[in-house]
């Protein structure tokens, strides 16, 4: 029996052809990380330029976003808001999805917030960090579900009256 793998290189150049019966197929760096995670690899990572762009747009949410919140801003906070505000907050949350980003690189699996809270928390941690992440996601998306349909709900009753 061999040594165990210590260093993740060690396992990336051990890992970089998959044994399929007679030939040997190569396989990438982020299927090879999955292989030391303990998971195979099962959905195709490729995405066109189209797609990419489609799902960078519909995230962004350019058109709703800046036509529905501008004015929020430049009524409430006057023009230092739109000057200032907009811009540090842009730069905050690029910080923001740049750390989560980077811990998507490092545990490329399905599962997200819960998965990442469980393996950053360690054994002793991490299953309550993770049931406590789960139940976080679920409770404030539904209560931001429910506040929209409210405000849908008043905007509806207060227009026919």
């Amino acid at each position: 029996m061999g040594a165990p793998i210590t260093d993740f290189h060690e396992h990336e150049e051990a890992a970089s052809y998959l044994l399929l019966g007679d030939a040997a197929a190569p396989i990438d760096s982020d299927n090879s990380r999955l292989l030391q995670l303990g998971y195979k690899q099962e959905l195709s990572r490729s995405l066109s330029a189209v797609a990419n762009f489609s799902v960078t747009f519909s995230i962004v949410s350019v058109i709703t976003g800046l036509t529905t919140l501008y004015s929020t801003g430049l009524t409430y906070g006057g023009p230092l808001t739109m000057v200032y505000g907009w811009p540090i907050v842009g730069l905050l949350t690029m910080i923001v999805g740049l750390s989560m980003a980077e811990i998507c690189s490092a545990y490329p699996t399905s599962g997200g917030l819960y998965f990442w809270s469980a393996r950053l928390c360690g054994n002793k941690w991490g299953p309550f960090a993770s049931w406590l992440t789960g139940w976080y996601e679920f409770l404030f998306s539904s209560l931001l579900l429910f506040l929209a349909y409210a405000f849908l709900l008043v905007a509806i009753l207060l227009s026919r009256f």
